[in-house]
């Protein structure tokens, strides 16, 4: 590949880097000009409008890069690129509060720079390159939790930052010890070094801290403790950034990572055969993640923390799915964590409509929510309900995939498979019900203030209305993203 085709191929990456410059530029020019910062609009503006060219750019691509290849552009890394920006867009139509952030040209420069790390961790295939997309991703993000400067902004990311470069440790050396066993950087590279004989201790090793560090990126349990601090003390529009896009990335990296280079020692989680391997483990942690982060969203009293916790559990949710092993199952997850970062980031905006109004975000700060704004008491009603999973929404389509396509790939005649694990799944998904409910009682049942809520502008306006009717649409007409992303799957994966 020359250097022609490589620029090709990070075309969206390179029109998000030269959106970031630019806005640094205009803002420098504005405040060395006026002696004040530049307006939240206008850097809003040009941030979006470069997630939008980076998406018609990427539409330009062709599909290129085998398993040995630096920068992978199949339709599995095509598919979720553009699920990111999407996101990622919606994320930046979440404007910060002026009071949140004093200078908004670094800001969405930052989400910028985040959104590169997170394009090229989805397109790779190399431990190396990997390793520092994610990194790059990672410190953007860490910055982003701590820009509101205030102590809990600062609490937020000095603990994100700590347990980031934990996890960032366990991957690191996780993957040089699997480089050791296979001579090989490549997912592809390491497969036929595991195909040539039994693995060893050492790599088994490896693979156990790559999936630890993984699991801080999606806020798995035990390795879910920054969540809460950084849900509730960072600025909504991080908050966004990190519980939509970033776990959709986290997720589409772990299926690459399993099924490429590991699929051979997957071991098995179905009960009354289970073998050591990377699924049983993820059983384990799907199972401490659902029942963790379920029983202390009960106990919340902040939504933002119960959101937190209700990631902890998602992510659960999600592992079940990735422990049964298979295609459809592998498909079926990230149908559902697209599903899941769009209902997070909708209950985040209009969390953040009322903490401004109310500097609360308690449940109790949304009392009587439909009678002060009842656009925004119907859109939290889809939001909530498609997280509780409750038909029609796409919510119950995506956690009906889940937990059918893992019983289906497991299970068999004889053997209950994840009978077990989709059982508690379904219990804790009944409890989750409660707490989700406990807020729209608020906001429908109970009497609260009259005075309606401050008129929010028009780009946040649109990160409450899109989500909601995408998520209306897709519990329809779930074929509309489940049949590409199951098609992107089957192709990228096909070799296994």
């Amino acid at each position: 590949m020359n250097y022609s085709d490589l620029f090709m191929q990070l075309l969206p990456e390179a029109v998000l880097v030269i959106a970031a410059l630019v806005l640094l530029a205009v803002a420098v020019a504005v405040e060395s000009k006026s002696g004040k910062p530049i307006s939240n609009r206008v850097t809003l503006s040009i941030a979006a409008f470069g997630v939008i060219v980076a998406a018609y750019a990427l539409m330009c691509v062709p599909n290129v890069g085998s398993g040995t290849a630096l920068i992978v552009m199949d339709p599995l890394a095509r598919t979720f690129k553009m699920v990111v920006l999407g996101l990622g867009l919606l994320a930046i139509l979440l404007p910060p509060a002026r009071s949140e952030i004093s200078q908004p040209g670094e800001y969405h420069a930052l989400m910028l720079f985040a959104l590169v790390g997170l394009l090229l961790t989805t397109g790779t295939n190399h431990l190396l390159f990997l390793f520092v997309a994610l990194e790059l991703a990672s410190l953007s993000l860490y910055l982003l939790a701590g820009f509101s400067r205030t102590a809990r902004s600062a609490e937020a990311s000095l603990k994100y930052f700590l347990f980031g470069g934990v996890s960032a440790a366990f991957l690191l050396f996780g993957l040089s010890l699997i480089y050791g066993f296979s001579n090989s950087s490549t997912l592809t590279g390491v497969a036929d070094a595991l195909a040539k004989g039994p693995p060893s201790a050492l790599v088994m090793a490896g693979l156990v801290m790559v999936l630890t560090g993984l699991g801080f990126k999606l806020a798995a349990a035990p390795f879910h403790y920054w969540a809460p601090d950084v849900y509730q003390g960072a600025p909504a529009t991080s908050v966004a950034l990190i519980s939509a896009a970033s776990k959709v990335v986290g997720l589409v990296v772990m299926v690459r990572f399993l099924m490429i280079g590991f699929h051979s020692v997957a071991g098995s989680a179905s009960w009354g055969n289970m073998a050591a391997g990377w699924s049983l483990w993820l059983a384990v942690l799907a199972a401490v993640s659902m029942v963790f982060g379920n029983v202390l969203a009960l106990a919340q009293k902040s939504v933002r923390r119960l959101l937190a916790y209700s990631a902890v559990a998602n992510t659960g949710y999600l592992l079940v799915a990735v422990s049964a092993n298979g295609k459809a199952a592998a498909g079926a997850a990230l149908f559902y964590v697209v599903v899941y970062g769009l209902a997070t980031l909708g209950a985040l905006a209009v969390t953040a409509a009322v903490e401004r109004d109310r500097d609360d975000d308690s449940p109790s700060a949304f009392a009587g929510l439909i009678h002060r704004s009842p656009w925004q008491a119907v859109a939290l009603l889809i939001f909530l309900m498609s997280l509780a999973g409750i038909p029609p929404l796409a919510g119950f389509v995506g956690k009906f995939a889940l937990f059918s396509s893992a019983m289906a790939q497991s299970t068999y005649v004889g053997n209950p498979g994840l009978t077990w694990l989709v059982g508690l799944a379904a219990i804790m998904s009944a409890i989750s019900l409660y707490y989700y409910l406990s807020i729209l009682k608020q906001a429908f049942v109970v009497d609260g203030e009259t005075t309606m809520l401050t008129t929010i502008s028009a780009p946040h306006l649109i990160a409450i209305v899109m989500p909601a009717v995408a998520l209306v649409v897709l519990g329809f007409f779930p074929a509309l993203l489940l049949e590409p992303i199951t098609a992107a799957v089957m192709d990228s994966l096909a070799k296994i």
